[in-house]
């Protein structure tokens, strides 16, 4: 029985311990406005409205790690597009980060180049970045809330 009793303390204290490091964690972590992507250039940070940048009709193909296809047909702006309405031109590399800090890296070349890499928007959702061409779709990000440009 007094084994137990140590057995529940312990549990107790490492279930109280995990709640205060959550806690910590989420408070911690960025967030965006809907309808918003910060965007993080040479120490500052700029919160860039979707609705000023103009969507056009993105259509391709994603592939996951297993091979399999999805078509993609939805409304979004080239992250290039995206870049040059917050007034960056000059850099090399985007990561960008998702609401649970998942990130992706894409270079300025893969940016620039057509039709492989935007960010979709849909009414209602935060954005997805699609990197169309990856033989995996590791680098396809949803709820993208920030974009630092190095």
């Amino acid at each position: 029985m007094k084994q137990n009793k140590w057995v529940l303390l312990l549990l107790t204290a490492l279930l109280a311990v995990t709640a205060v490091a959550a806690g910590v964690h989420l408070s911690t972590r960025q967030s965006a406005p809907m309808g918003t992507v910060l965007v993080e250039c040479a120490g500052r940070t700029k919160e860039l409205s979707l609705d000023e940048v103009e969507l056009t009709a993105v259509r391709g193909t994603i592939v996951n790690g297993k091979g399999e296809e999805r078509n993609v047909d939805a409304q979004g702006a080239p992250l290039s597009a995206v870049l040059e309405q917050a007034g960056i031109t000059a850099y090399t590399q985007v990561a960008v980060t998702a609401d649970d800090e998942y990130s992706v890296t894409v270079t300025k070349e893969e940016a620039a180049a057509p039709g492989r890499v935007f960010l979709i928007i849909q009414e209602g959702e935060r954005p997805q970045l699609l990197v169309f061409g990856d033989a995996n779709s590791k680098r396809n990000v949803s709820n993208v809330i920030r974009l630092t440009v190095s």
